[in-house]
């Protein structure tokens, strides 16, 4: 990956590190933070890679191969070649970061408590937030993961995204008014929100128009019925979303358009596959 350096490996899955930590550091260290300062963001950074090694080996043990984990200066990202296929492989990769993060809280506190050190008292208090948030149902959060995951299994992939995302940008929107009034660090994290999850909202359509039904086990995307006065009521803003889809006949001799899906090799190269069915 461009504009990162490789750190080393855990497990086999390299980590690597944007050129932006080292500014950001830096920033911490010139801000009157001091070697403290570091040494805590360094303690901090090191418990996001072990919440990103969870979701590795998680997604490993479904089969999923993992390109590496990436650590930015607001967080960590395992990246894998693949998403996952299944809301329920989706749902367990989500939530075992955020497991991670609270049994590292347990363990911090509890050491701190013991020795009466107050920097594992302080990061046991930064895991407890970190998993807590990454609960938050709010894409890309591991909490709007679940969220889309459980609302495929009903609605479908795309739709289940389109959702989701909206939950993140009115969460973002909150969190945008709280940093106007309180910490600033709200108003990156709104902004971050916002802009993820239109990401994620983009990828979800891109995936829809190359005939990806996101997960097997959940409702893909079929061609809509032609209904005039549906159309009609989308046009005048009188329309409610509702079972506007039709199931297409396998028996209908129809010709079949060509189904596409996209996949990402061992590189992260996006390959396009294309068939024909019946």
């Amino acid at each position: 990956m461009r504009w990162s350096f490789n750190l080393g490996s855990l497990f086999g899955i390299p980590v690597r590190v944007h050129w932006s930590m080292l500014l950001f550091l830096g920033f911490v260290l010139l801000q009157g933070g001091g070697l403290a300062g570091v040494l805590l963001m360094v303690g901090v950074f090191a418990s996001v890679v072990v919440h990103e090694v969870g979701h590795a080996l998680a997604a490993r043990r479904y089969g999923l191969p993992i390109v590496d984990i990436s650590l930015y200066p607001f967080g960590g990202m395992a990246r894998l070649a693949a998403p996952p296929r299944t809301t329920t492989h989706e749902i367990v990769v989500a939530l075992v970061g955020p497991a991670t993060s609270l049994a590292l809280a347990g363990l911090f506190t509890l050491a701190g408590a013991l020795s009466g050190s107050v920097f594992l008292l302080l990061l046991g208090r930064i895991n407890l937030m970190l998993g807590g948030f990454n609960l938050l149902p709010a894409l890309p959060m591991d909490g709007g993961r679940v969220l889309r995951a459980a609302l495929a299994r009903r609605v479908g992939f795309y739709r289940a995204t389109t959702i989701s995302a909206r939950v993140a940008r009115f969460l973002a929107m909150g969190m945008a008014v709280w940093g106007l009034f309180g910490s600033g660090w709200f108003l990156l994290l709104a902004a971050f929100l916002l802009f993820m999850s239109l990401a994620e909202e983009a990828s979800a359509r891109a995936r829809m128009f190359l005939g990806d039904p996101g997960y097997q086990d959940a409702p893909g995307y079929t061609r809509p019925r032609f209904d005039p006065f549906r159309r009609f009521a989308e046009r005048t803003g009188f329309y409610v979303p509702g079972t506007d889809w039709e199931v297409l006949d396998p028996d209908d001799p129809t010709p079949r358009p060509p189904r596409r899906r996209v996949v990402r090799d061992s590189q992260g190269n996006f390959i396009v596959v294309e068939w024909h069915e019946g």
